[in-house]
């Protein structure tokens, strides 16, 4: 597999359209649009290295990295970045935020991802999710790990109108102890949880969703009256 970005006019006419893509597998999973009018992807590969336009290129550090993508409008690469350990990272989602940058989602199994900016994520399981917030020229800003003792997933993520982010996903660990005094305590198999951030990425409060079986939430909006709604599936009994 490659991954490919296409861009359509609205009589649904193409523009322009790239692949992304190495000798392995490699799969574009999210996208948004900047303020400037840009676009930023989001997704993973599995290829030992991937060129790319503009002389850059992204080099897998393990099994399958994740990957982070820059289009100007017109289809040209300003930039490109790696997520990646010697394992396996996975890119699921992505937004762009109000007061400049994107934020991205997904889940990690290295032992740890180290950033340039001496930004650390440290592994505490299995597999865990994360929280990333980079600037608009694709540096990291902050990070955030939200797992346990097992597998754990960030499946989508939202800015609120009161500032910050809401993340969603699944999680297997027993527990999962967060900042604040934030712990979620898994009720089965797998359960769906819901987690508040602030702007800064320090975690204000979380909640989960689940029973004695396969539980998960997979999307999340914010409503007029600053509520939310989230959407999902469940294989538990009750």
């Amino acid at each position: 597999y490659d991954g490919m970005i296409i861009k359509y006019t609205v009589n649904g006419n193409v523009e322009w359209g790239k692949e992304i893509g190495g000798s392995s597998d490699d799969r574009i999973t999210c996208i948004t649009e900047t303020i400037d009018g840009d676009y930023v992807v989001g997704g993973h590969f599995s290829s030992s290295s991937i060129d790319l336009e503009s002389q850059i290129t992204l080099n897998n550090n393990g099994e399958r990295n994740g990957m982070i993508i820059k289009y100007g409008s017109n289809g040209k690469i300003e930039w490109g970045n790696v997520v990646g350990g010697k394992k396996s990272e996975q890119i699921t989602c992505i937004i762009n935020a109000k007061e400049g940058g994107y934020v991205v989602g997904g889940h990690f199994s290295s032992s740890s991802l180290n950033f340039e900016n001496g930004t650390e994520l440290n592994n505490k399981g299995s597999s865990d999710g994360m929280i990333i917030k980079y600037g608009s020229n694709g540096e990291v800003e902050w990070g955030n790990v939200i797992g346990g003792n097992k597998d754990d997933e960030i499946t989508s993520i939202i800015e609120t109108s009161e500032g910050g982010y809401i993340a969603v996903g699944n999680f297997m660990s027993s527990n999962i102890r967060l900042q604040n005094k934030v712990e979620l305590i898994n009720y089965g198999y797998r359960d769906g949880m819901i987690v508040k951030c602030s702007k800064s990425g320090i975690i204000e409060w979380g909640s989960k969703v689940g029973g004695e079986n396969n539980d998960q939430i997979n999307s999340i909006i914010e409503i007029s009256n600053r509520s939310y709604i989230v959407g999902g599936d469940f294989e538990s009994t009750s």
